[in-house]
């Protein structure tokens, strides 16, 4: 344990935010958190959500393309205020005692770096509020991926139901199975979540998402080319730990689909998130725990195409599929960070070698002071 910041049992109100690999906005959950680890309680006071404009969203995709270091500079100072915006809309921020800020990741190299954009000190400086930061660096510095990172909260909440699965699927598709101590607990990226779909939506229609799966559902899927991309796809033979992005799954990887009518790609774009998901319970999951279930959570559960596929694929390994409540399921990994930056606060270690694969647990997050 780190010399306490906060004392244990001190009730802290923290805006956790949270702005995902779909780069459409930032999410802000306001919880009154108590006690840490497994002694940890939580109420949600306030959740919002603030849309990036066009202007920022357009400039990431252009960064992520270009990697151009002016660019990313003027993201930093963009985004940065972007969080302020969002949380100026939140009318719990005057009791808000501490920001956990995840930061918008533009650039994610597992035991390399892992890049959050959004100035901090610029956040506590227009807010005049402590803010906690850059959670993933120090796994990398000891040897992690640098991800997942939110497996620790999962312990810490759902420390009693071991039989099941939480899966969460953003840009990334990525799941924790709770075991009997935190060295047990289990979490990696199965593979793409929403990440495919939205490329091809975009190249194709022009429009961010399949909004309601109607591409999908309007499309065939070709099973066949799904399992031949599977053959080729490098990350999901790779053994836990281990962790992905967009940087992989991109524009360069969706071309291995080779299918040229857009509803169809679309259709088996988000097929192979369902068999990519299977293949990862298969593989890492089922032989070490006994799951019966897994609850859904995330963007993708709003896609009812995928959630149609992922049932399916999932009774075929005897697994049930559940949603978490919509509100729950948009804000999760807000709250998530808002609970790791009340860790980081009480002096916990929040990270999970048995997870990230490093050398040794370390707290996670630095801080920002607004003076």
């Amino acid at each position: 344990m780190l010399i306490n910041a906060f004392p244990q049992e001190k009730e802290l109100t923290i805006a956790g935010m949270m702005s995902g690999t779909s780069f459409d906005g930032i999410d802000v959950a306001i919880v009154r958190a108590k006690g840490a680890f497994t002694s940890l309680r939580y109420k949600v006071l306030e959740l919002c959500f603030h849309p990036y404009p066009e202007s920022v969203k357009s400039k990431i995709e252009k960064f992520l393309k270009n990697q151009d270091i002016e660019i990313l500079s003027e993201l930093d100072i963009d985004i940065a205020l972007e969080h302020v915006r969002a949380l100026k809309k939140c009318r719990y921020l005057p009791k808000v005692d501490l920001i956990s800020m995840h930061g918008q990741t533009v650039w994610h190299s597992p035991r390399k770096k892992s890049l959050q954009i959004g100035n901090a000190d610029l956040v506590a400086i227009q807010t005049g509020k402590i803010v906690v930061s850059d959670f993933r660096s120090k796994d990398i510095a000891a040897g992690g991926e640098g991800a997942p990172i939110t497996p620790y909260i999962d312990y810490c909440i759902f420390s009693k139901s071991k039989t099941i699965a939480l899966n969460n699927i953003g840009g990334i598709s990525n799941l924790t199975v709770i075991g009997n101590s935190p060295e047990e607990v289990l979490a990696f990226d199965t593979g793409p979540g929403n990440a495919l779909i939205d490329i091809a939506a975009r190249e194709k229609f022009g429009v961010d998402y399949d909004e309601g799966g109607k591409f999908a559902l309007s499309g065939k899927i070709f099973e066949d080319v799904a399992k031949r991309v599977l053959e080729s796809d490098e990350y999901i033979w790779k053994n836990p730990p281990k962790s992905t992005g967009k940087e992989y799954y991109n524009s360069d990887f969706l071309k291995r689909f080779d299918i040229e009518n857009p509803h169809d790609l679309i259709a088996t774009t988000t097929y192979y998130t369902a068999l990519t998901m299977r293949k990862s319970y298969e593989m890492y999951v089922l032989t070490r725990f006994p799951v019966k279930s897994v609850y859904l959570s995330g963007g993708g559960t709003k896609n009812p195409a995928l959630l149609r596929f992922i049932e399916k694929e999932l009774s075929k390994i005897g697994i049930r599929t559940f949603v978490f409540s919509e509100r729950f399921s948009d804000f999760k990994e807000a709250i998530w960070f808002a609970l790791l930056g009340n860790e980081f606060a009480k002096g916990h270690f929040s990270n999970l070698p048995s997870v990230t694969g490093a050398r040794k647990r370390v707290a996670l997050g630095k801080i920002s002071v607004p003076w």
